[in-house]
């Protein structure tokens, strides 16, 4: 009798422990990811789906279902994004592609892995200037932050009329410091995304300058070594971007409702910038190559140091 005792004592032993190890083998791949870290480049109107997604608790369902949770980050100037992603303390970052390709330039391991929206970004100028062009701008003082798209854009914008960089004064401003100089007069110029034109306009302060619009793609980026250790993660993090992206569509009012309480910003500045956004962007090969084409510019110009292999940048799947 004690020898069938201890058989079925042993024989229980042995299920518990293989019902343990099928436990820990069919949720290997959910764990090993502490905390997914995402985060946004400033203050803009086309973090939308980004935005929504945060607010409507979307990313946290997917860490939940990874056992983890979400840890969310507002960067203000480009060093920041490019040490954080250096240093493992970054996986997801939305933002537009100059960034990235400058992120690319210094070496730094990341990638391009989905559109979030298309918009069109500006150069704004005060409401009682005398400048009627951009061709007006040259010798002027302009605002803008360093190696973002709007850098990009100021300077593209600047070659396409005749002009460069060495005929004007770039000052390197972030945001809130740039909105301080151009209020106060320091500036004649601010090269700058949604949504502060607009507020600029709201307040009757700015007004945007003709012939200066520029195509933008906002897109997420991700940390190399986090989507090559979380394939499933990365893949179920861009649906619902996706997801955000069909939701803004069909709920425009709510969307631009989550948008100004996130940024908190006036309802009516987020809706004067919400025509400059589109929230269905295409992200395939023709998205790849207007990237490379920035990425060369950028290039050429000195913006970036080094030339930056897009293939190794842009995942497209």
């Amino acid at each position: 009798m004690k020898k069938q005792t201890k058989l079925l004592l042993y024989i229980g032993i042995v299920v518990i422990v293989l019902i343990a190890a099928i436990f820990l083998f069919s949720n290997q791949g959910r764990q090993g990811q502490e905390t997914i870290k995402i985060g946004s480049f400033s203050k803009a109107i086309d973090y939308a789906p980004y935005l929504v997604a945060k607010n409507k608790g979307w990313f946290d369902n997917v860490a939940e279902n990874y056992g983890t949770n979400v840890e969310y980050i507002e960067f203000q100037s480009l060093a920041p994004i490019n040490e954080a992603f250096a240093t493992n303390n970054i996986d997801l970052v939305f933002e537009a592609e100059a960034p990235a390709i400058v992120g690319k330039s210094a070496g730094i391991d990341l990638k391009i892995v989905d559109a979030g929206v298309f918009l069109t970004q500006e150069i704004i100028i005060p409401q009682d200037s005398s400048v009627q062009d951009v061709k007006g701008l040259e010798g002027k003082k302009i605002a803008v932050l360093a190696g973002t798209s709007a850098h990009y854009g100021l300077v593209n914008v600047l070659n396409e009329n005749g002009l460069s960089a060495t005929n004007v004064e770039i000052i390197d401003m972030t945001p809130p410091d740039a909105k301080v100089a151009f209020e106060l007069g320091q500036v004649d110029a601010w090269a700058v995304w949604p949504p502060f034109p607009q507020q600029e306009e709201v307040s009757g302060k700015g007004k945007s300058l003709s012939g200066s619009k520029i195509f933008i793609q906002s897109v997420v980026v991700a940390r190399g070594k986090f989507i090559e250790q979380n394939p499933e993660i990365e893949k179920d993090l861009l649906e619902v971007v996706s997801q955000a992206q069909e939701w803004i569509i069909e709920n425009e009012a709510e969307s631009q409702e989550i948008v100004a309480e996130e940024l908190n910003l006036d309802l009516e500045v987020v809706v004067k910038s919400w025509p400059k956004h589109d929230f269905n962007p295409v992200f395939n090969e023709e998205t790849k190559q207007d990237i490379k084409t920035k990425a060369d510019f950028l290039y050429e110009q000195g913006i970036i140091k080094n030339q930056v292999d897009v293939e190794s940048l842009v995942e497209v799947k």
